[in-house]
Parts: C-alpha cells; sequence; structure tokens
C-alpha cells in the first residue's frame, strides 16, 4: 500500500479537490486476506504467474481464471487458506484497505465464479463498479490530507476503467486501446457471437465484445531494452519490410487462441536483417493482432467506421500509424490517451458526471499500407495453428520437463 499511497500523494499535488475516489487495478490478481484486510498472500498476477497450471488445466478454463488459483493455494498452502477471511482482487484489496471494507465489483466477480466448483476462500458481496464502497478511512485520509468519510467506490479493472475513458459506454461504440496488452472492445446490445473474443458486462450500457492479447507493448518494450532500439526510427519502412513477420506471445496468449503455452516467433531472418527492420516487424504484429480481431468483428457484421484509440502506446506514433493502416481505417485518439484518467473517469460517473471521451486528433491510413497488411495477416494466421505442437513441446523444455 506504501506505493499506491504515494501515488496518490502525486496525484493529489495537481488536483483542486476531491470529491470521490476511484481504483482501477491490473487484474485477475486475486490475494488472500485476513479478517483485518491485511494480505496473506502476493497477488497472483492472471496469465504471468502460471504456477496454478495445473488446477487450470484440469477445470479447463482459460489462465486468467481465478478459482484455479485459488484452488493453486489450497493445495499448496492450507494453513494460509485457513486464516483466509476474503479472496480480493487487486482493485477490491485497495478499496478495502481505503475504506476498512472488502469489495468486488460485478467484473471481476465474474472470474471468481466457476459452476460445480467451491471456491476454498469466499468473495465479498457482489457491487456495480460505480457503486460507493465505503468512506476513506480515518488513518489514510490524515496520511493524504483528505476529508475523512470521502467516498471510494468500488472500482474494476484497470482495461474496464480505459474502455470508459475512452468513451464507450454504449452499444455501437468501439475501441482500441495500446497498452502493455492490446484491448479491442466494441459495445453491443445483446448476446451475439464473435469467435475470438470474449463477451461479458461492462461499465456501460448493454454488452461489452473484448480482445485481450497477453503482450503488446511488453512485446515492444522487451525488443527495445533487449537489442537499444529505443528511439530507433522505423516510419520509413513499410509494413513487412525486410520479409519478416512477428508473432507477439511473449507472454503466451489470451484472445483468440487462450493459450498460455504460446511462444514469440521471429520469421523471416537472413544474413542481411537489418535491427530496424525487425523493430517494425515487432510493431507490424501488434497491428496485425489488432487487425485479427477486428477482423473477427467485420466478419460477425459489428464493424464500425472509426475506431477510438486511447493508452500509453498512442505515444509511439509508428505504432499508433501502423494500427490505422492495418485497420485501413481512420482512428479518433481521445484526449489524454496516454495518462491513466480510466479512474477518475469512474469516479467522475459515479456521481452523475459523464464523460464521453474528447477526441484530441484523427489518425489517417496511408494509401497502400492496408493491403500489405490484409497480405500479412494471411500468413500472421497461419503460423499460430501451423505452430502450436512445436510450442508445446518448447513450453515443456521451457518448464523442466
Amino acid at each position: 500500500m506504501g506505493a499506491v499511497l504515494a501515488a496518490a500523494r502525486e496525484a493529489l499535488d495537481t488536483a483542486p479537490g476531491v470529491e470521490v475516489i476511484a481504483v482501477a487495478a491490473l487484474g485477475p490478481a486475486p490475494i488472500l486476506v485476513d479478517g483485518d484486510l491485511d494480505a496473506l498472500t502476493p497477488a497472483l498476477l492472471f496469465s504471468l504467474d502460471r504456477r496454478a497450471e495445473p488446477e487450470r488445466a484440469e477445470l479447463g478454463v482459460t489462465h486468467d481464471h481465478a478459482v484455479p488459483k485459488l484452488l493453486h493455494w489450497q493445495r499448496t498452502n492450507p494453513n494460509v487458506v485457513g486464516r483466509a477471511a476474503w479472496a480480493l482482487d487487486a482493485t477490491g484489496f485497495i478499496v478495502g484497505r481505503l475504506t476498512g471494507v472488502p469489495v468486488m465489483d460485478s467484473i471481476t466477480a465474474a472470474d471468481y465464479a466457476l459452476p460445480g466448483t467451491s471456491a476454498p476462500v469466499p468473495s465479498p458481496v457482489t457491487q456495480g463498479p460505480l457503486a460507493i464502497a465505503g468512506g476513506l478511512g480515518a488513518a489514510v485520509a490524515r496520511e493524504l490530507g483528505l476529508r475523512e468519510g470521502t467516498p471510494v467506490i468500488v472500482g474494476t479493472y484497470d482495461s474496464y476503467a480505459d474502455i470508459a475513458a475512452a468513451g464507450v459506454i454504449g452499444p455501437g461504440a468501439g475501441c482500441v486501446i495500446l497498452g502493455s496488452t492490446l484491448i479491442v472492445g466494441r459495445s453491443v446490445e445483446g448476446p451475439v457471437d464473435c469467435p475470438g473474443l470474449e463477451l461479458g458486462g461492462y461499465v456501460g450500457e448493454g454488452l461489452l465484445l473484448g480482445a485481450w492479447t497477453a503482450s503488446a507493448g511488453a512485446a515492444l518494450d522487451w525488443f527495445e531494452t533487449r537489442f537499444d532500439a529505443r528511439g530507433l526510427d522505423v516510419t520509413g519502412l513499410a509494413p513487412g519490410a525486410g520479409g519478416l513477420i512477428v508473432l507477439p506471445y511473449l507472454a503466451g496468449e489470451r484472445t483468440p487462441h487462450w493459450d498460455p503455452a504460446a511462444r514469440g516467433l521471429i520469421l523471416g531472418l537472413t544474413l542481411g536483417t537489418e535491427r530496424a527492420e525487425v523493430y517494425r516487424a515487432f510493431i507490424d504484429s501488434v497491428a496485425l493482432s489488432t487487425l485479427d480481431h477486428v477482423e473477427r468483428l467485420r466478419a460477425a457484421r459489428l464493424d464500425i467506421p472509426r475506431w477510438r484509440i486511447g493508452g500509453g502506446g498512442t505515444r509511439n506514433e509508428a505504432w499508433l500509424q501502423a494500427t490505422c493502416d492495418a485497420l485501413a481505417t481512420p482512428l479518433d485518439v481521445v484526449a489524454h490517451a496516454g495518462h491513466a484518467i480510466g479512474p477518475a473517469v469512474l469516479a467522475l460517473r459515479s456521481i452523475g458526471v459523464e464523460s464521453t471521451g474528447v477526441i484530441a486528433r484523427e489518425v489517417l491510413p496511408e494509401p497502400r499500407a492496408g493491403e500489405r497488411f490484409a497480405h500479412l495477416l494471411e500468413i500472421y494466421r497461419d503460423l499460430y495453428p501451423s505452430l502450436t505442437e512445436a510450442m508445446h513441446r518448447l513450453s515443456t523444455l521451457d518448464a523442466g520437463g
């Protein structure tokens, strides 16, 4: 909580006043707490922490689901499970520490329920993300210089806060969030069939067809850091430059494959390959992942003429332009896209102030680039099914099997 309070103090330095507090954290990231809401375990970070893989495989659920992680604790540390009063997610844990009230929002709760399986530790009664969880506790209020009892909302996953900040709050809207992971979200009125995407609730009307990858900006950051490519200019290179293509599955993959054993790939290397061409191929790969998901929406007749764009990746002009070129459609970049405005949007909505996602600028596709991406997509889509068995065998070696 020390880091959370430090971040809150930093935010308060520029805040003229605080009427309500919102929290949005990554997840699913289950944490076991005692009756005083003190943490008994670290957070097991969604698909990045694979210690519960045996339980997940037995239940046949995605590697984001929280129940296998709870069962893992029951198997490996039953004494801690016996002391636990609640299973919270990261957002609920922070809100609980601020208010003294254990909470879980309705979106997160879907990842803590599994028909036919009882979780070994209960979760709090579900509430809506915009509901008031409780008031700011006295000790925290003094530390932050805020009024005791300041309302704190229940909150939800950070990705749903980002989707709300992009202005997706009702059927027909859609957004792409360029972050450490990639999000494609399209709101719909009711149940629809779109293979490869997930359908569920969100902070808005109707339902959300969503796509979440395991890595996007994280894959670019990996290459930039390992190969001294930060700031490397690739804007003059066309999609597929050097005859290269990449699968960005550096942390397994979520949609559309839901495979924790998926692995990254660079295909097309030659003795003449340049570092900039490889970096361009990584940028192309996350743009192709976006196109792959949007094409699934198009096949279901759920495309939209313009996509709203948010996330820190909007600061990367090459990535932003590649996304626009891949989709071959104009993009609307929302104001403050590179900042963590999602919780503020949720806080405002909880007190009846709507934020519609003001558009800061437009990005237009480059002529002919879309044709190159369409050709690359055919290759991109063929690679995973062709290499799944090899990926899984390598994963076994990586695990020491």
